[in-house]
């Protein structure tokens, strides 16, 4: 008997812990919309909907920008890697005009 009891008291307090309080329902019943906000938004996704729908050309622009962002990202990674080259090409050039002039240094004594 004791045992039946703790277990209902468990799950009274598990429902408790989970209750929403009457300010938390009424902070939600405030940010509900209503039914004639629902009913606007169908109707604006319907227009939506049957917009696309009627303009194939939509669909065609989509792709071409699908398409676009692909090039785009392929440019961005190889030229990335050219400024990695053109930077280590810098760095040799550098190394190369400062052996250069110590060579010329030398044989202008």
């Amino acid at each position: 008997m004791e045992h039946t009891l703790r277990q209902i008291l468990d799950k009274l307090d598990k429902m408790e812990a989970n209750m929403t309080t009457k300010q938390e329902l009424e902070e939600i019943k405030a940010n509900m919309a209503t039914k004639q906000e629902l009913a606007e938004i169908k109707a604006e996704l319907e227009k939506v909907k049957d917009h696309m729908a009627t303009k194939p050309d939509f669909m065609l622009v989509q792709q071409a920008v699908l398409e676009t962002n692909e090039i785009v990202k392929k440019l961005e990674s190889k030229i990335d890697t050219h400024e990695k080259l053109l930077t280590l090409l810098s760095h040799r050039s550098l190394e190369h005009e400062a052996a250069i002039s110590s060579i010329r240094f030398i044989l202008a004594k």
